[in-house]
């Protein structure tokens, strides 16, 4: 069977294509049902994957696993592959079969946005309210673009610091980044590439400390609210929690959780179970 499985957050897309012992890995966009642009990501879908010939896709998305957001992304998929059968479910049910597959344990997705859930036997059973980028998304790419435009524009950090954000900020006004941000279609992720922009090391340590309270705001927030054993094995994927997991390890364990480790991106933990057929569809 050639199957195509899907990991989308609302920034980028990893795809991977199954035929047989065969793999094609593509990249796109970022498929949010919330901020779907019918022509421009249909248009970008059809160079990218058009050309692959599923009988199944799996689809594992942020806001997925409810009926309104499901509908959509299957219209999306029915346009460029009609007539094949897809399966659609959350990022974190996608997560929780490639790290845990029947077994146990806490999936955390810090990425664009920000979530935590408990698994059970491969299975979701609760998750964390995530709340978006508007009011919660706690330790994600949003909110610490979020707290970083905070600190430069009201003028809450050292010299050396602002000075730093200005050079990495080209410079842009409170207006032009206002107009940036509030008028953009997708938001989040004008607030997501400000801390890509921003956070390049070697940056200054007053950042670290940003991302320390962002993570640590995730940790008392959304993880603590599941209620886990603290011995719980914990898998940390997402952009972010890649590149920042340094941090995010020390802290989950100062806080108690000592058991975890980073995997990133989920699609090649599909493949490297596939080919080890560690899992099947």
């Amino acid at each position: 069977m050639k199957i195509l499985i899907a990991d989308s957050g609302a920034t980028k897309t990893d795809w991977l294509f199954v035929n047989g012992k065969e793999f094609t890995q593509v990249r796109t966009h970022g498929l949010h049902p919330a901020t779907i642009e019918e022509i421009s990501d249909l248009e970008e879908l059809k160079m990218s994957v058009g050309n692959l010939d599923p009988s199944k896709i799996y689809f594992f998305g942020t806001n997925c696993g409810n009926p309104v957001s499901d509908e959509k992304i299957r219209l999306l998929l029915n346009e460029i592959f009609p007539g094949v059968e897809a399966w659609i479910d959350s990022d974190l049910a996608g997560s929780a079969k490639a790290f845990f597959d029947d077994s146990d344990g806490t999936i955390i997705i810090l990425g664009t946005g920000a979530v935590s859930a408990k698994i059970e036997q491969g299975k979701v059973v609760r998750k964390s309210a995530a709340l978006g980028y508007a009011i919660g998304d706690e330790g994600s790419a949003a909110d610490l673009g979020r707290r970083i435009l905070k600190m430069y524009y009201r003028g809450t950090c050292s010299a050396d610091t602002n000075q730093f954000i200005r050079e990495h900020l080209n410079g842009m006004d409170y207006s032009t980044m206002m107009n940036r941000i509030y008028t953009a279609a997708k938001p989040n992720r004008e607030l997501a590439s400000i801390a890509g922009e921003v956070l390049q090391k070697p940056y200054p340590e007053e950042l670290d400390q940003v991302i320390k309270t962002a993570f640590g705001d995730f940790i008392d927030h959304q993880l603590a609210a599941l209620k886990i054993p603290h011995t719980e094995k914990i898998v940390a994927t997402g952009k972010v929690a890649h590149i920042h997991q340094k941090i995010l390890l020390s802290l989950l364990k100062e806080k108690g959780y000592p058991n975890a480790d980073v995997h990133y991106p989920v699609i090649s933990a599909f493949r490297e179970k596939i080919l080890t057929s560690e899992i099947t569809f």
